[in-house]
């Protein structure tokens, strides 16, 4: 049997832009495009293969207006307009699933679920395919019949449906689905259906009579308010029908057996990685990069160092996250010319001889505190780059290793290396590999905060700070337990009367906490508004 993937595109893109958009936390690479989408858009394909391991594979996407705007202007409206931060990211997505090796289609004039459901048609009429659909769009449920499968994706895991598991849940035929949009409509595509009908309702309705012509046929049955409301919209439901329907025949120019899945193109995959500054993904690939050759000098005595410069760049490596118990494992320096490793037993005597030359580094902080530990002071270092590249983007992680894989250089991961996965002649050159790209790109990074009117900022302000910071690391600060104890009783009373006044609001009491609960209190009971479509649950989070 031939497995083939049908990926909903905008379906996986959009939610991947705003699980994390909500929260502000927009990805960015140095370039200032923004990645989020891409990056959670990336993740889920990839555990799509590795969990799905297809032979067939395609990701459908929406592009412009479709047949169904020209039937119904309204149809989508009222959707916020899409941010300019996840259009900017639509076109590289078609550019990461070329490199990945996964077919992608569009057409003007259709939606991806037509696209999908064309090629889900496909494998119904060939015995040789079973097709699963991914994606969290219940229009798509629709589709599934005994070839094919629906993934339905939800905020941390998925519910696999076949034709069964399906009937059992709904208790009616897929293909139902449209005949329930029709009765209940859709808020997200502004699809009308019948006024006053939600989905218990239209659920009940198509269970009892089977169809919407079963409704419609067996109207004299249903009594009351509900007959008057499916009466005076009768037109509005059989058009919602209309909209609703999947169309299954779109004009492709590929067949599923064109669809296959042979596996990435691993250097151009490696490249937008590298593009897009996804260091987890490359890291997951493995390091098979144009390796920049530095040279360096193991030290072995204070007499292999042999350099007349004041300014040298340096760096210092200890095995712990928490650098305040660490050890250190090796320094490294360079004055641009010559570069030298220097194993932990010689960092004392090396840091004694050179503390007055050493100047640039990366993670001041960190290296004061260590430093302090063998009783040196580093008052000399006047150049943090860590510091000056945060200023100069706020999205750049900490970790020096991800600027030196940017720049064309491989070298360890630290955590590799507190795993002990690194060798001793890998961990010596990437340590040499820190220190002389720190000197490296000293100047330009200086410019760079002149050029954006920071350097007085970072000077001034952000170096004499690191010192503090590490004062109070080091000491500690003082603390007045009564205010705190104070604090805490000041605030349990205003959770307590906050609290108190929910549940005489709600008339009842209930677990705040829990999100179930909440629920049922806000849209149920209290009759607000879900804004959204309903699941099995309602969800209570910030959106």
């Amino acid at each position: 049997m031939k497995k083939v993937i049908l990926v909903d595109g905008n379906n996986l893109m959009f939610r991947s832009y705003f699980a994390t958009a909500y929260t502000g936390a927009l990805m960015k690479n140095s370039k200032g495009q923004a990645t989020n989408a891409l990056y959670g858009f990336t993740n889920m394909i990839n555990k799509i293969i590795e969990e799905e391991k297809p032979s067939y594979m395609v990701v459908a996407f929406d592009i412009g207006k479709n047949f169904r705007h020209q039937k119904y202007t309204e149809y989508k409206a009222g959707r916020n307009e899409t941010p300019d931060d996840l259009k900017s990211q639509m076109p590289l997505a078609r550019t990461l699933l070329d490199a990945m090796g996964i077919k992608h289609l569009e057409l003007v004039g259709y939606e991806a679920d037509d696209i999908i459901g064309t090629l889900a048609k496909e494998a119904d009429l060939d015995p040789e395919y079973d097709a699963l659909i991914v994606s969290s769009d219940h229009d798509l449920l629709q589709l599934i019949s005994p070839q094919v499968g629906m993934k339905m994706l939800k905020s941390k895991d998925a519910t696999y449906y076949t034709l069964d598991s399906f009937k059992a849940e709904y208790g009616f035929d897929p293909i139902k689905i449209i005949d329930l949009k029709a009765l209940m409509g859709d808020s997200s595509d502004n699809i009308p259906g019948v006024k006053g009908i939600g989905e218990k309702t239209a659920m009940s309705l198509i269970q009892k009579y089977g169809s919407l012509d079963g409704v419609y046929n067996n109207i004299n049955d249903i009594k009351g308010k509900l007959k008057e409301k499916l009466e005076s919209d009768k037109d509005s439901a059989y058009f919602s029908f209309e909209l609703a329907t999947i169309f299954r025949d779109v004009p492709l120019d590929f067949k599923l057996s064109e669809l296959t899945y042979d596996g990435t193109n691993e250097e151009q995959l490696r490249a937008l990685y590298q593009e897009l500054e996804f260091h987890s993904l490359l890291k997951n690939m493995g390091q098979k990069q144009v390796e920049i050759e530095t040279k360096y000098i193991t030290v072995k005595s204070l007499e292999d160092i042999d350099t007349t410069s004041l300014e040298l760049a340096y760096y210092i490596e200890c095995d712990n996250d928490n650098y305040h118990y660490a050890n250190i494992l090796g320094m490294s320096l360079s004055d641009g010319t010559n570069t030298y490793f220097v194993k932990n037993e010689l960092v004392k005597d090396v840091l004694t001889k050179y503390k007055n030359r050493l100047r640039y580094t990366h993670g001041l902080k960190k290296n004061i505190i260590l430093a302090e530990k063998l009783g040196i002071c580093l008052f000399n270092t006047d150049f943090d780059l860590m510091i000056a590249l945060y200023l100069l983007d706020g999205n750049n992680k900490d970790d020096i290793v991800l600027k030196l894989i940017d720049s064309g250089y491989s070298c360890y991961y630290y955590e590799d290396l507190l795993k002990k996965k690194v060798s001793e002649d890998d961990f010596a050159s990437g340590m040499a590999k820190k220190a002389k790209y720190i000197f490296d790109v000293k100047e330009e990074t200086i410019n760079n905060l002149k050029k954006e009117e920071m350097y007085s900022l970072f000077s001034d302000i952000e170096l004499p700070l690191v010192h503090v910071l590490a004062s109070m690391e080091s000491t500690g600060i003082r603390v007045d337990k009564t205010i705190l104890e104070e604090m805490q009783k000041d605030l349990s009373e205003k959770i307590d009367n906050l609290s108190s006044k929910i549940k005489d609001m709600a008339g009842e009491n209930f677990n705040i906490s829990s999100p179930k609960q909440l629920g049922e209190i806000l849209f149920n009971k209290l009759g607000i508004p879900y804004p959204g479509k309903k699941g099995t649950s309602y969800s209570t989070d910030v959106a």
